[in-house]
């Protein structure tokens, strides 16, 4: 298999449709059948956003989505903490598409 057509199977395998049926037990979205997003097409792929950014305490978001939020509150750390559940950027295939793409450009596939 072509890394384009393994791409295409990978989307085509973490589509929220797809994956509810195929793994229920993996995700209670899944099992509830309630998307965490509105969309169509949600991919769950990058379910865990690779663009936030682990390596402050309180996140934050590496791409500066206009989506994000913070979260303030005196009993954290930090007093805030990143919020990026309005986001979709890291569910959308095309976003997936260009992961994918970008990774196994360096990985010679």
């Amino acid at each position: 298999m072509d890394r384009d057509m393994f791409i295409s199977a990978v989307i085509s395998e973490f589509r929220y449709d797809n994956r509810s049926v195929s793994h229920p037990e993996k995700c209670i979205c899944y099992r509830e059948g309630l998307p965490c997003h509105d969309m169509e097409n949600l991919n769950c792929f990058l379910c865990y956003c690779p663009y936030y950014d682990t390596e402050k305490e309180e996140g934050g978001c590496l791409r500066d989505s206009p989506d994000g939020k913070w979260h303030d509150s005196e009993k954290l750390p930090k007093g805030r903490i990143w919020d990026c559940s309005d986001c979709d950027y890291p569910h959308r295939e095309e976003t997936v598409r260009a992961y994918l793409e970008a990774y196994f450009a360096q990985a010679a596939f």
